[in-house]
């Protein structure tokens, strides 16, 4: 899998391993030998001149050290919260942090903290920004909030927190209304796969092994997808799987007229490392049915940016993309809108940070 997180954390891995602290105290022990070294070496110049020299007691400096600066944010309020533009968790190295809380940027650009939230869990916000969907380590579930109004949800699937602790991938995939979602593990002590309706009350064992891609509201279609060697699977439930030349998550959610998939084109060359590489095209196919697909270049998007995930549709022709940069010194990720029918993009807005990132809508 690929999915953003993965590609975010792969931009700060590639920054070298410093201690600002303990580099900073070096340098500075370094510059006090040095000046030591000076006064002595004068000194004997002058006394070796006749002249008489008063070598005064040299102090010795405090250490330095260097504190990143501390900021801080209003928690969430219970109610008239705007839509949410993107979600992050601030980047840390460090066991003190492990549970550090989710921050949500509005689309007017408040910032608020959910504290109430744990860390290890998955946080998702639908695509029209307007709901949110995360797991509560005190109620063991996951909780669906409505941020205008405060109304809150809770799954009737109880989870410990076991679900999403270790180096497991955890997926949170919500409908528009985020009343229905499907919720998966992998690499952890459990690997559950449920799909979850919270209106209903019911909740659903998915097969093994089938990565959830897109979930409708009520009755609607329900998207599963398997890679194997050089192919993958893509399966609307309900319909039989179909066979798509990519091995690839690479996938939007499903379009607004129930059959229609985008996926980020690559191209697949033994003799390079690695193997498998997006070329810079989206490319629409029928999930149902399959057969023809139509591949189209995707434009407008600065040449140190690269497509990297697909999410939800904003209208029947536009589908939301993520572009991050090929290195960490690159730009800020940006999040753009592509027409399956041209290619060309429009810019919507900048990611806040390369952290753990959540983007309302995003298959990651």
């Amino acid at each position: 899998m690929n999915p953003l997180r993965e590609d975010l954390h792969a931009l700060a891995e590639q920054a070298p391993t410093v201690d600002l602290a303990a580099q900073a105290v070096r340098g500075a022990r370094r510059r006090r030998a040095t000046r030591l070294t000076v006064a002595i070496a004068a000194a004997t110049c002058l006394i070796a001149g006749g002249g008489t020299v008063l070598l005064q007691q040299l102090r010795p400096e405090p250490p330095v050290v260097l504190t990143p600066p501390e900021t801080t944010v209003s928690p969430l309020p219970a109610e008239g919260v705007g839509p949410i533009e993107q979600a992050y968790r601030q980047d840390c190295y460090t066991a003190t942090c492990a549970k550090r809380a989710w921050r949500l940027v509005t689309r007017d650009g408040a910032t608020y903290e959910l504290t109430a939230a744990s860390g290890t869990g998955p946080l998702e916000v639908t695509a029209d920004g307007r709901r949110l969907a995360y797991y509560s380590s005190k109620q063991r579930t996951i909780v669906v909030r409505d941020l205008a109004s405060g109304r809150t949800w809770k799954s009737p699937l109880k989870q410990p927190a076991e679900d999403f602790s270790g180096s497991g991938e955890h997926t949170l995939r919500l409908s528009p209304s985020g009343l229905r979602f499907i919720v998966s593990s992998w690499g952890g002590r459990r690997e559950p796969n449920k799909l979850v309706d919270v209106e209903q009350g019911t909740v659903s064992d998915l097969p093994r092994g089938w990565w959830p891609v897109s979930v409708s509201d009520g009755s609607g279609p329900v998207v599963l997808a398997k890679p194997y060697d050089e192919a993958s699977q893509v399966w609307v439930l309900g319909h039989d799987p179909i066979t798509i030349p990519d091995f690839t998550y690479d996938y939007s959610a499903l379009a607004p007229d129930g059959r229609t998939l985008a996926r980020l084109g690559q191209t697949f060359d033994p003799n390079r490392r690695p193997m498998v590489q997006r070329d810079g095209s989206i490319v629409v196919f029928d999930a149902v049915q399959g057969g023809r697909e139509t591949r189209i270049p995707i434009s407008g998007i600065p040449e140190e940016l690269h497509p990297s995930s697909l999410g939800s549709w904003l209208n029947s022709t536009e589908v939301t993309v993520v572009a991050i940069p090929e290195s960490s010194r690159g730009p800020v990720p940006v999040v753009y809108a592509i027409d399956v029918r041209t290619g060309k993009t429009r810019e919507l807005f900048a990611l806040h940070d390369y952290g753990t990132t959540s983007v309302p809508g995003l298959v990651h």
